[in-house]
Parts: structure tokens; C-alpha cells; sequence
């Protein structure tokens, strides 16, 4: 077991099938939307799974009761997708309701080489300005945080140039 470098190479074949299922399981949640469509997708999600005599069971949570009954009616054919995905044969599934997490839509980090480095102010420089903002502005706080955009606006400004 050593020798494997990474999930992939297990999924091809190099380990127990009890393992391939462990790693299909873990990423069953992040390809739900494929496994179930994605309207039943969007208001449930797997939740856990447990291993018994009977073979695998696999807890569904439906956001609100009045869609539990519509993915009741959808068990048979959402049984066979999740069969199918796993490449297991006894799979049972239970839903109910409760909490869905959705999948975060946030987007993946610039690679490195395209990120760019903070800005980085000059005291003199955000001193200049907070002196010429608080000439209009009373409030002290609120001209220091208008300088320091200032600052930082002009000195974005000269590394586009």
C-alpha cells in the first residue's frame, strides 16, 4: 500500500475494492449534481453512510418536508445512479429531512504566478493624506481610512503604468 502515490492510482485498481468505495464515497458529495440531476441535487445532499450485513446505506437530507415526498418517488432511480457511481451492487438509501449543505460557489485561487503582491504604502505618503483629507472630513477615523484607500489607489495606479 506504500507504493501508491495518490487517489487516482487507487481507483485504478491497486487496492481492495472496500478502499475504491471509500474514496468513490468521498467524493460522492462533490458529484451529486451528476449522480442525481440537478434539481434533486439542489435541495438534498448525502449526509453519511454506514456499512452493514445488509450492505451499504446511505443518508440523504431533503431541505423541507414538502420535498421529501417528490425524492421518495425519484429512491428507485436515484438508487440505481448512486449504484452505478459506486460500483457496488446493495446500496439502500434513507432520506429524511434536515440540514443540505451546499456546495461552495466560491472560486478557486489565482495560480501564484498570476497573483499580485500587496500594496505596500509609505508612511510619509498616507501622512500627506490624511493632512489633506481632514481638512474636509471632522472625523478623524473616517479621514485616516480615506487616506489609506487613497494611498493605496495611488500607488495601484503607478504599477499599471
Amino acid at each position: 500500500m506504500a507504493d501508491i502515490k495518490n487517489s487516482g492510482e487507487a481507483l485504478n485498481g491497486r487496492v481492495p475494492s472496500s478502499l475504491k468505495i471509500c474514496f468513490k464515497l468521498a467524493e460522492l458529495e462533490n458529484h451529486w449534481q451528476e449522480v442525481v440531476g440537478k434539481a434533486a441535487a439542489e435541495r438534498s445532499s448525502p449526509v453519511s453512510c454506514e456499512f452493514s450485513e445488509e450492505g451499504l446505506i446511505i443518508l440523504i437530507h431533503v431541505d423541507s418536508p414538502g420535498v421529501l415526498p417528490a425524492l421518495q418517488s425519484r429512491k428507485p432511480i436515484i438508487l440505481r445512479s448512486v449504484s452505478r457511481y459506486l460500483g457496488v451492487r446493495v446500496v439502500k438509501l434513507d432520506i429524511k429531512v434536515g440540514m443540505v449543505r451546499k456546495q461552495s460557489s466560491a472560486k478557486e485561487p489565482l495560480p501564484e504566478y498570476l497573483r499580485r503582491p500587496p500594496v505596500l504604502i509609505s508612511e510619509s505618503s498616507l501622512q500627506k493624506n490624511i493632512k489633506d483629507i481632514s481638512r474636509n472630513v471632522s472625523d478623524e477615523e473616517l479621514a485616516e481610512e480615506l487616506a489609506k484607500l487613497k494611498t493605496v489607489i495611488e500607488r495601484r495606479n503607478l504599477r499599471k503604468k
